[in-house]
């Protein structure tokens, strides 16, 4: 999955462009806290591995009535801190996909100035709700354009889904894997919690082999069968 990107091959350093992508609307409100700790600890862990922080460069984005850059894409070496993510608005997939694609293209651009070969990027989404976009065509729209394999920095995308997150969304929104949480298997915060760590765990597999790795299982959850995997 070593995909080059569509910046001109040189001679520099690798590095995987990385977009983590977490739902913020209002249901979300009761694990804030949860996750602003969480992601501290994914940077942390991150940062303490010298191939990882070289190889991963990481864009934070929440969504909810509207998208939001909490960081941009930076060098894990180089973070000196997190914003602290909050919790409001509702659901709306459209404007998040849109932006996702303006930062693509502004991050590419800005990797390949610095001297680094981007891989194809790849998105982890995080939800636990429905589209709230109406008419809800605007976030098939805007996906579909996302990952549309005409555009060569197409991310991969993977989602992960909890609580009112719906299955058939979660498989439309996914190009190589989708997961729902089972229902009794955890609680919404144990969900969140096994999701950011499975992210982890791929990022640091990620670095180790040089091409993206996709997880196998996560913890309270069922993979989500998709009707096309793109790779």
């Amino acid at each position: 999955m070593n995909d080059p990107s569509p910046a001109r091959a040189h001679a520099g350093p690798q590095g995987l462009p990385t977009y983590l992508v977490l739902d913020v609307s209002k249901s979300m409100k009761p694990h804030e806290s949860l996750l602003n700790r969480t992601l501290e600890d994914i940077v942390n862990t991150l940062y303490s591995s010298p191939r990882v922080s070289e190889f991963v460069h990481l864009s934070i984005l929440t969504f909810s009535t509207r998208p939001h850059v909490v960081l941009a894409m930076t060098e894990i070496s180089g973070l000196t801190g997190l914003p602290v993510v909050e919790c409001r608005g509702s659901t709306y997939f459209g404007p998040l996909f849109e932006t996702l694609r303006d930062r693509i293209e502004l991050d590419l651009s800005g990797l390949t100035t610095r001297g680094v070969r981007p891989l194809r990027p790849v998105v982890f989404l995080l939800t636990d709700g429905a589209p709230a976009d109406n008419p809800a065509q605007r976030w098939v729209d805007a996906f579909e354009s996302l990952t549309d394999p005409r555009w060569r920095p197409h991310p991969h995308v993977i989602t992960y889904g909890f609580g009112e997150a719906v299955e058939a969304v979660l498989r439309r929104m996914a190009t190589v894997a989708a997961f729902i949480a089972e229902p009794g298997a955890a609680t919404d915060t144990e969900a969140i919690t096994s999701t950011l760590n499975t992210m982890l765990n791929s990022l640091v597999a990620t670095a180790a082999g040089d091409a993206l790795q996709i997880p196998e299982r996560v913890a309270g959850f069922r993979e989500v069968p998709l009707d096309h995997v793109e790779f």
